[in-house]
């Protein structure tokens, strides 16, 4: 009698310390992915782009205002579209600057929150052979900080951007890419309208996926 009220005592024992560790395990899993959410937020966002701003230089620009709004526009050559809500949206500008022939093109992969603010995430589409081989040099994300009100250009080395040529003394081993006609020079750009105006935005160029 003694044996079998000690062997149900442990099983009950075992029962409880299993029913714990599966709750724990799942309230685990909740909070990584209310975190995970909480990181990384899509955010509704619109973008137009192409590959003749009337601008040359590099520049990621911020709009607030419906003046700044306008501005964006006006380095594209074109006008605003009338959608702009001052004090419910932002706007963000990214121009890569001039580039000697086709195929370059500004690629948004993603508009998301993360803790306190919009990270806009954008990589850079390049002739087909040029990609090819600084691919097989895998970069990091580089981040640039949070833009400000002001319209200004970013300025020569500004983070975010990868300069024009980078990336070639890195493949300078490998054979040489194949030659292709130079095409007319282009100046890429996108321009993002954030469906949200109550906080800062940071842009980051993902230079390799």
């Amino acid at each position: 009698m003694w044996l079998s009220t000690k062997l149900v005592s442990q099983t009950l024992n075992t029962m409880v310390r299993r029913r714990f560790v599966s709750m724990g395990m799942l309230v685990a899993s909740q909070l990584v992915a209310a975190g995970g959410g909480a990181l990384a937020q899509s955010v509704e966002a619109r973008h137009w782009r192409g590959v003749s701003a009337m601008t040359r230089q590099p520049e990621q620009v911020m709009a607030g205002t419906m003046a700044e709004w306008r501005g964006l526009w006006s380095r594209v050559g074109q006008p605003a579209p009338d959608m702009f809500e001052q004090g419910r949206m932002n706007a963000v500008g990214i121009f890569l600057g001039r580039r000697a022939s086709e195929g370059y093109a500004v690629n948004i992969l993603s508009t998301s929150r993360r803790r306190d603010r919009v990270v806009v995430v954008f990589e850079e589409i390049m002739p087909p052979e040029i990609m090819m081989a600084q691919r097989a040099t895998p970069r990091p994300v580089a981040s640039a900080p949070s833009l400000g009100p002001s319209l200004g250009p970013a300025g020569p080395g500004s983070a975010g951007f990868a300069p024009p040529g980078a990336g070639v003394s890195a493949t300078s081993g490998l054979a040489p890419a194949p030659s292709r006609p130079a095409g007319h020079p282009t100046s890429p750009w996108a321009i993002i309208l954030i469906h949200r105006g109550d906080l800062p935005v940071s842009v980051e160029q993902r230079l390799f996926r």
